[in-house]
């Protein structure tokens, strides 16, 4: 028999509530708020240090380091034989560094904006800002081997990007028209894996990158340091 429904159980009534306001924030959460949280919530700033086997361009074992705080400033320092070159963007001015000696600052051009909206976008917390809008795509438009993605593009951008995430909320593809000096510019398609939990975030350590569909590279994140509290005004410094 089914119990009658009895008005006299106000408790019963509100519990049920909470139990729906409890799910609700949940649920309502797109899929950038799940990504970002799924990663460790967001990063405003990053340190990451990398060893790669470069195929196209200059062949060969590189390092480098890679700085950026949020929305869109970074510095590239590619390390050499002789001295180290930088190449640092703040959101305004493009500064190109060999070892100690420092070129006057100039505008960026497309490339540097490029490569600046690649380490925002695939840092996720930048599709939260009123200058970018996304959508997320249909399955229909999705690769193999993910379970959702989105199309994201600047309100000045010529093209967009595309981000692609696992079923748990992981980044775990990137693609988008990026200039890649000395190689040139292309559709760059990166593939992130090898996730672990530095400092409370779950963060890529191996990637593999094709530009036009050739394989460009192979990098090994030696060290992640998320949000940096050293970076901060100095990040056009030398140090």
């Amino acid at each position: 028999m089914i119990p009658a429904y009895e008005e006299s159980r106000p408790w019963l009534v509100a519990a049920v509530a909470l139990v729906a306001l409890a799910g609700a924030p949940a649920c309502s959460r797109n899929l950038v708020e799940r990504a970002i949280d799924a990663r460790g919530g967001p990063l405003h700033s990053y340190r990451k240090e990398v060893d790669a086997t470069v195929e196209i361009g200059i062949p060969g074992r590189w390092s480098w380091e890679v700085v950026f705080r949020e929305p869109d400033s970074f510095r590239w320092s590619l390390h050499t034989f002789g001295e180290d070159q930088r190449l640092i963007y703040d959101g305004e001015r493009v500064v190109h560094q060999l070892g100690s000696a420092t070129l006057p600052p100039s505008p960026p051009d497309d490339g540097v904006r490029s490569q600046a909206r690649w380490f925002a976008v695939t840092s996720l917390d930048i599709l939260e800002r009123p200058e970018v809008r996304w959508e997320e795509l249909p399955p229909s438009e999705l690769p193999p081997g993910v379970a959702r993605g989105l199309r994201a593009r600047f309100a000045d951008g010529p093209s967009p990007f595309e981000l692609y995430f696992d079923p748990g909320g992981l980044l775990v593809r990137a693609r988008g028209r990026v200039e890649v000096q000395p190689v040139g510019a292309g559709l760059l398609d990166a593939a992130f894996s090898d996730y672990r939990f530095i400092d409370g975030f779950r963060l890529p350590f191996s990637g593999v990158y094709r530009l036009d569909g050739e394989l460009l590279m192979r990098e090994s994140i030696r060290r992640w340091r998320p949000n940096d509290p050293t970076i901060g005004s100095e990040l056009l410094s030398t140090q």
